[in-house]
C-alpha cells in the first residue's frame, strides 16, 4: 500500500502530492523489484511521467490566466463605457463653448465632473464658461481645481489667463498666458493675449510688438485686432495699420 504525502503550504494548508508523482514512484519500485536497473531503460520512462505531470500543471496555469484575462478585459469593457460617456459630455460642453452658449457648457461640463470628479479638463471648460457668464469668481475657483488636479494641463493655464483678464488681473492674466508659451510657444491667441494686455496697460510698444509675433504666427490675428476694442485708440497708428493692414 503506498500513502498519499502531503506538503504543508505556507499559509498552513495541506496539499496533496500529484498524482502522477505516487504513479511515478510505483513504477520505479515495481522495475527496481523485477531487477530493472538499466538507467537507459528507466529514463524514458522517468521523462515520459514527468511530461504528463507537467501537463496538467500548465493547464491550471492557463486557466487561471485566462480567468483573469476575462476579468482584466470586463474592467476594461466597463471603463471604455464610461470614458465614452464622459468624453461625449466634455465634446458637447467644448461645442457649447464654441458656439457661445455658455449654459449649455456649464450644464455638460457638470454632468462630466459628476461622472469622473477629477476631471482636470471638466472643471477647466466650466471654470472658463462660468466666467464668460459673469461670475469670475467662480469660474476662477474652477480653473484653480483644475490646476490642483493636472498642472500639466496646459489648456487650463490659457483658461486661467482668460479668467485673470476678465477679472481685471492683467499681470495675473500675462503669467499664465506666459505659460502656456513655455510649453507651446506658436500658441496664437496666448501670443495675442499678451499683446492685448500691453496695450490696455497702454504699453504701445510692447502691445505692437506682441502682435506683430502673434501676425506671424498667424495673419488671421489682423482681422481680430482691427476689429477689438483693445486696439481702438491704435487706428492711426502708423505700425499697427501696416500690421494689420488698414
Amino acid at each position: 500500500m503506498y500513502k498519499i504525502t502531503y506538503n504543508i503550504t505556507k499559509k498552513g494548508r495541506v496539499a496533496a502530492r500529484p498524482f502522477s508523482y505516487i504513479i511515478m514512484i510505483c513504477i520505479l519500485e515495481i522495475l527496481f523489484k523485477n531487477g530493472i536497473y538499466d538507467m537507459r531503460r528507466i529514463l524514458p520512462i522517468l521523462a515520459l511521467l514527468i511530461f504528463i505531470s507537467g501537463c496538467g500543471v500548465n493547464q491550471n496555469t492557463n486557466n487561471s490566466n485566462t480567468e483573469s484575462n476575462a476579468k482584466s478585459s470586463s474592467i476594461t469593457t466597463q471603463d471604455s463605457s464610461k470614458m465614452t460617456k464622459l468624453d461625449s459630455h466634455l465634446t458637447v460642453a467644448k461645442q457649447a463653448l464654441s458656439a457661445g452658449d455658455y449654459v449649455k457648457t456649464i450644464e455638460e461640463a457638470t454632468a462630466s465632473i459628476k461622472d469622473n470628479p477629477n476631471s482636470s479638463e471638466a472643471y477647466s471648460v466650466r471654470g472658463f464658461a462660468t466666467a464668460l457668464h459673469g461670475d469670475t469668481a467662480k469660474g476662477l475657483a474652477d480653473t484653480k481645481k483644475a490646476y490642483d488636479l493636472d498642472s500639466n494641463n496646459v489648456a487650463n493655464y490659457y483658461n486661467m489667463a482668460m479668467v485673470y483678464k476678465l477679472q481685471g488681473q492683467l499681470n495675473d492674466s500675462k503669467q499664465w498666458f506666459k505659460k502656456v508659451l513655455e510649453k507651446d510657444p506658436s500658441n496664437t491667441w496666448s501670443v495675442y493675449g499678451i499683446a492685448t494686455i500691453y496695450a490696455d496697460q497702454g504699453n504701445d510698444t510692447k502691445a505692437l510688438d506682441w502682435l506683430e509675433k502673434a501676425i506671424n504666427i498667424d495673419p488671421s490675428v489682423k482681422a481680430v485686432a482691427a476689429e477689438q476694442d483693445h486696439f481702438e485708440r491704435f487706428h492711426n497708428n502708423t505700425r499697427f495699420k501696416t500690421l494689420v493692414g488698414l
